[in-house]
């Protein structure tokens, strides 16, 4: 049983229209739930045509990023897949979502719109994206408020509150230590791969240093092995930084977090059919099936468990 803790099922769009022919082929590859992500400022980033980066082109409007947020969440609503709220709703043999937002920009200072959003089942809540927002600062602009905000440590309590993890994915290293002191419950850098210096794609911005991995196993907390940027590596490459994640962290703060069908896995993990080759490259190590359904699942029920008690 899989569980990919960051998806977007179909390509990232501005309407948020969710593609069913890739959320079709969760069951026939073992995928048994997938976190899907609502992307608030979506309408305001671009890729650059020379770097191939996404940025921030524009400021988003009043009320633009809850806009979006909300239409991706009914088109998950309205998938034909289920929705897990709990973990006992995720069941190997019926695949479903669990509804996530991927940025905080859509709060606008109004840290109720968390309770709206818990309500409605969000499960999982990352503070940043491509927008350094009133949380905190993002790996790939320069620093705003040099780390975590007042703001931002409030948005991690309230999210600690309700039983919503809190996701770090897309925040700088010292966004992420502001988190660390403020938490009282275990938080997710969802898709992310180890720091590699000698090799030649192994600084990207969006690579995240040992260091800011320890903040989040210390919280009790998970990694999640990440595709979209492995340009010259592709799905070897993804495979290889698990088992790095996997030495670097230990087998209790890992997991999958592909960003499928994003970047690189546009074309490489344009949906579900591949994952079992993840299951397969850990046998081939010689992993245990206990440590295989600790990566693939275990880790991240764990996490949900935790938070929502």
């Amino acid at each position: 049983m899989i569980i990919d803790m960051h998806t977007h099922a179909g390509r990232p769009r501005r309407t948020g229209d969710v593609d069913r022919a890739v959320l079709a082929t969760m069951r026939s590859a073992g995928v048994a739930a997938a976190v899907v992500s609502a992307i608030g400022d979506i309408p305001m980033i671009r890729r650059d045509p020379v770097t191939r980066r996404l940025e921030k082109f524009r400021d988003p409007e009043p009320g633009e990023c809850l806009h979006a947020v909300e239409g991706y969440l009914t088109s998950f609503e309205q998938s034909g897949t289920r929705i897990a709220y709990e973990v006992d709703d995720i069941r190997a043999d019926d695949p479903s979502l669990v509804l996530a937002i991927e940025g905080c920009d859509f709060l606008e200072g109004d840290l109720d719109r968390l309770d709206v959003m818990a309500a409605r089942g969000v499960r999982s809540i990352q503070l940043t994206h491509y927008l350094v927002n009133e949380t905190g600062d993002i790996q790939t602009a320069p620093p705003v408020h040099g780390g975590l905000t007042r703001f931002g440590a409030d948005v991690v309590r309230r999210l600690n509150r309700i039983g919503v993890i809190v996701d770090v994915a897309h925040c700088s290293e010292a966004t992420v230590r502001g988190v660390a002191a403020v938490a009282t419950r275990p938080f997710l850098c969802s898709h992310a791969n180890l720091t590699e210096p000698e090799h030649p794609d192994g600084n990207h911005p969006r690579f995240i240093s040992p260091g800011y991995a320890r903040m989040v196993t210390e919280s009790g907390g998970v990694v999640g092995a990440w595709i979209s940027v492995l340009a010259r590596e592709k799905l070897p490459g993804m495979i290889r930084h698990m088992f790095r994640l996997i030495d670097a962290l230990g087998i209790d703060h890992v997991g999958i977090g592909s960003d499928l069908p994003a970047g690189v896995a546009a074309t490489e993990m344009p949906d579900f059919s591949r994952h079992p080759e993840l299951v397969a490259a850990m046998r081939d190590r010689g992993m245990r099936q206990q440590e295989i359904d600790q990566v693939c699942h275990g880790n991240w029920l764990r996490v949900l468990r935790t938070v929502r008690a």
